[in-house]
């Protein structure tokens, strides 16, 4: 009886454990500086992923403090909550990012937001890892803590614009695709150890 008491207390410890780690994973978690720069005002909650080798991660982001300050997605990138030994791609954010004006979503290079607001808006989000597994919609993911490298960010950032302005822009249908393949060339490229490597990593 005593084993059984201390197992049944254990495994409600395990639970508990368990239910707090997801619900804190739902919840608001710090947005990385930009290279060079000093903290970040924001805190960033991921609502819903919409899409599979790539497509748009709709958040939340909060100013927490009491001066109006610039948000840039440049560089932040996502992590599936599950082992990396087995997990689908982590995304990246590159492109622009939208936000709703009335009825519709447009486009824009960042945005500012006014101390203590919260704004939903849309990433563009692109997987970084070309030899995952795609992630899908039900695939739960976490902000890093740090941003992609600056040079890596800025060579993907570039030439992923590039590649949307060809085709017709960042909202063109045919844009995704092109950018999909620029994140993945300047990726492997040089590879560089990110926030979630495991043995899938081990020849890179």
């Amino acid at each position: 009886m005593k084993n059984t008491a201390v197992l049944s207390a254990a495994l409600i410890a395990l639970v508990s454990l368990v239910s707090s780690t997801a619900q804190a994973a739902k919840g608001f978690a710090p947005v990385p500086a930009m290279h060079g720069d000093k903290a970040q005002p924001f805190e960033l909650r991921i609502v819903s992923y919409d899409g599979s080798t790539n497509g748009a991660l709709m958040v939340e982001v909060r100013n927490k403090t009491k001066t109006a300050a610039k948000f840039d997605a440049q560089g932040l990138y996502f992590i599936p909550q599950m082992s990396p030994n087995n997990a689908p791609q982590r995304l990246g954010a590159a492109g622009q990012l939208q936000t709703q004006q009335q009825s519709e979503w447009t486009y824009g290079e960042n945005i500012t937001i006014a101390a203590g607001e919260t704004v939903r808006m849309k990433l563009d989000v692109f997987c970084i890892d070309s030899h995952r597994a795609s992630p899908t919609s039900e695939t739960p993911f976490a902000i890093a803590k740090d941003r992609l490298p600056q040079q890596l960010s800025s060579n993907i950032r570039s030439s992923a614009k590039k590649a949307a302005d060809a085709v017709g822009g960042y909202a063109a249908p045919a844009a995704k695709s092109s950018m999909q393949g620029e994140v993945w060339r300047n990726r492997d490229e040089k590879w560089i150890e990110l926030e979630g490597e495991g043995v899938q990593e081990a020849t890179k």
